[in-house]
Order: C-alpha cells, then sequence, then structure tokens
C-alpha cells in the first residue's frame, strides 16, 4: 500500500498492511521547534532552521529528510495563516530557547521589559499586542482584549469576524504546494480556515486587530446556556461561510486532499468532559453536523475533530455528527481507557493520536518504557484499521530526544519495518 492508500483504508476501518503513522500531518500532531531542532541534531541530518508552523504553539514544520525517518504516512498541506494572523510564506530568524529559528517576515515583536515579548495581530504593532511570551516561557499565550461582554450591545457580527472567506491569494499559495505533496504518495491533510465554533486558541480573536463580541474564553464556554440565540445565529451564520469555503476548496483541490482537520474546539478535561453531553448535543451537533454532511455529500474528504480530554461521553455526538476520526486521544484523561475506547466506538469513529503518553511517558519516562507503552498502544487501537498511530497532542519542547526516537522505533517494530 502507499502511505495514502493505508490512511484511506484506516479510515474505512479496513485493516491495512500496517498501521498508519502520523508526524506533522495536522496541527496538533506537531513538534516543538526547539524540540525539532535537537532531532535533526540527533538524526545527522543537515542543519536546517525550524519553520514554525504556528506562533502560539511555537511547533514546526518537518522536513522531509525527517519526515521519511520517522516514516509519516501524512502530510500537511502548510497553513496560509497563523493564530496571530501572520503569512506562513515569507520567514526571517529569530532565536527561540537558545535556538535559531525561522519565524513568518511579517511577525512583529517587542520586548515586555521583563524578558518577555508581545506579538501583534497581523504584525500591526500600532494596536494591542493579542498575544505574550513570558521570560523563561515555552509559548505565546493569547491576550483577551476586550471587556465583558454586554448583552445589551450584542451584535453577532462581532464573533462572525472570525469566520473568513479564503482569499485568492490563499488559493494560489496551496496551488503552488499541491503537485509536491501529491507526488510524495502520502495522505494530504488540510485546513483551509477558521471551523472552530470557540476553539479556545481563537476565542480572544488574536489574528483581529480590534476584536469584539464574547473574547473571554470563560465568557465563551458559558454563553450557549447565557446567550443561547446569539451562539446560535454566530453558529448558522458561521458554518454558512465554512462550507462556502469548503465548496471552493473542492473545486480548486477535490480530491487531492484526503482529510479535512475542520474543528480545534476542546469539550474535556483531564477529569471528564467540560460541559453535558445534551449541552453538546443541543448546542454544537447540529452544526458540526451541517459542515460534515455537506461535506460527505459534496466531496471524498475524510474530516477529523480534535479535543483534548476526557471526551467518552461526548463521542457519541461526534459519532453522530459524522465525524470520521478524532485527535489526539487522550488516553492519560479519565475515561479515555484505551481498550474500552476501541471496544466501544472503534468501529464507528477513527482514532488518531494515543500512542504515548506526552504529559508524563515520553517527557520523563525511559526509552524502554516509551516503547512498551507504544507496542500496547498499537497492538489495541491498530486492530481492523480505523487508527493512525501519533503521539498525544504535540511533542513538546525539552523531550528528550531519545525517547522520540524510541517511540519512532517501536512504530517501526511493530509495523516490521526495520
Amino acid at each position: 500500500m502507499t502511505s495514502k492508500e493505508r490512511v484511506r483504508a484506516a479510515f474505512e476501518h479496513v485493516q491495512p498492511d500496517q498501521v498508519a503513522v502520523d508526524f506533522c500531518g495536522m496541527s496538533c500532531s506537531m513538534i516543538n521547534a526547539q524540540t525539532m531542532s535537537d532531532l535533526r541534531d540527533y538524526y545527522g541530518l543537515e542543519k536546517k532552521l525550524p519553520k514554525i508552523n504556528d506562533m502560539s504553539t511555537m511547533t514546526a514544520y518537518i522536513e522531509e529528510d525527517l519526515a521519511e525517518i520517522m516514516g509519516t504516512d501524512v502530510d500537511m498541506l502548510r497553513n496560509y495563516g497563523d493564530t496571530y494572523g501572520h503569512n506562513m510564506t515569507e520567514w526571517k530568524e529569530w532565536e527561540y530557547r537558545g535556538k535559531e529559528i525561522l519565524i513568518p517576515a511579517n511577525c512583529t515583536l517587542t520586548e515586555d521589559g521583563n524578558g518577555g515579548w508581545y506579538v501583534y495581530p497581523e504584525g500591526d504593532s500600532s494596536v494591542e499586542p493579542s498575544g505574550h511570551f513570558p521570560a523563561g516561557g515555552f509559548y505565546f499565550d493569547n491576550i483577551t482584549r476586550t471587556p465583558e461582554f454586554d448583552e445589551d450591545e450584542a451584535d453577532v457580527n462581532d464573533n462572525l469576524a472570525d469566520y473568513m472567506l479564503v482569499s485568492d491569494a490563499q488559493i494560489a499559495y496551496h496551488k503552488s504546494l499541491i503537485d509536491d505533496l501529491k507526488a510524495k504518495g502520502r495522505a494530504v491533510c488540510c485546513t483551509p480556515c477558521y471551523c472552530g465554533l470557540g476553539d479556545a486558541n481563537n476565542v480572544p480573536g488574536p489574528n483581529i486587530k480590534h476584536p469584539k463580541g464574547i473574547r473571554s474564553i470563560s465568557e465563551w464556554y458559558t454563553a450557549p446556556l447565557l446567550y443561547s440565540d446569539y451562539v446560535e445565529e454566530v453558529f448558522d451564520k458561521g458554518t454558512d461561510i465554512i462550507i462556502q469555503n469548503m465548496q471552493r476548496y473542492w473545486e480548486e483541490f477535490g480530491s487531492d486532499i484526503d482529510i479535512m482537520f475542520t474543528c480545534g474546539t476542546d469539550f474535556g478535561t483531564q477529569r471528564g468532559p467540560f460541559m453535558s453531553p445534551s449541552t453538546f448535543e443541543e448546542y454544537y451537533l447540529p452544526y458540526y453536523k451541517k459542515v460534515n454532511h455537506w461535506i460527505h455529500e459534496n466531496t471524498t474528504w475524510k474530516t477529523l475533530k480534535h479535543s483534548c480530554g476526557g471526551i467518552f461521553p461526548i463521542l457519541p455526538y461526534l459519532i453522530e455528527a459524522e465525524f470520521d476520526g478524532v485527535n489526539p486521544v487522550q488516553c492519560s484523561a479519565e475515561g479515555m481507557d484505551p481498550q474500552a475506547l476501541k471496544d466501544t466506538y472503534g468501529k464507528d469513529i477513527l482514532f488518531w493520536g494515543g500512542v504515548v503518553d506526552t504529559q508524563q511517558v515520553l517527557p520523563f519516562g525511559t526509552p524502554e518504557e516509551v516503547r512498551e507503552q507504544v507496542l500496547q498502544r498499537m497492538d489495541i487501537f491498530g486492530k481492523d484499521g480505523g487508527y493512525v498511530a501519533n503521539s498525544i497532542h504535540c511533542i513538546q519542547a525539552n523531550t528528550p530526544v531519545e525517547n522520540i526516537a524510541a517511540m519512532v522505533d517501536a512504530m517501526k517494530e511493530f509495523n516490521g519495518i526495520k
């Protein structure tokens, strides 16, 4: 099987020739830029400065030489813009935690006076900063720049500002990449637009110069109960825009794209869902189903949903919403036992991730502990298809490269690759 065929088989819940593997094929399976630099050194690869995928997570794109070593079956159609509205087409050097890396050329950074940095929406330092990197930190944290929401002054267009029609420049950029990806024979995953329905990473409007509306994360997650009409109108009109974008991408790229990563909104914590399944069913399910149903009726794409945490009680509704896959499969969270997940929902939804715990085992375990967990998880999740193996979310800074190599080696061992 080619990588593309292997991933498609996994989505069809057919046993592929080997378990499909992903590294850096979508925005929640990336590798921190510092770690990426160390990993290239570990494998003795040519020095290439890591290019940032997103300034909020400080993760980096994987280059082809490392992708081949790690054995990934998925390629990302690289993002045109990041969380802060930077264009990911031209680059400049910046030092991050002692490593030279490449960041977007139109990214403007200013010092905070305490050893940290501010970042600005679309690089415009004439407006308030929308992100902050504290001294000694690892990431840029979003800054809430709006006052408490005033229901009497509510205008749904304020929160609809996140749902933007894709530009001709974005289409042209992705067209410049697609032929090279097709030649590699891997499955192609794409995130062409904002589809999150309240993704916490986007709620504060980090890419918007003058955000308005509900921009506090805590306010947003209570909004369906407090301002239900407002939220439903945002979701209804927002999903109309999403579908327009999906239609354009289908017309421009068709089946050259295999997977649409359509949503990164989290619904779980370490101790289970942070909203009731009934609230999800009432306020989120209809709109996710609206988008996914259009995709399945009009394209060949598979749809992928991200949610961290203990989402076992939410999974039936993700399946009803017609999501084909879910990531990152946080097995360390309450209720997320691998065997129970596979036995209960393994025939109905693809699991993408889950192969090793990035909170404890990968950063703090031994290489042998990493190997044991990888082999166990691939054995459980990999039966009868329905699985793409990947770490639980992005690989973080300061993760020992020996442990990452142990993960890669264990994946190859399970798949019988020498």
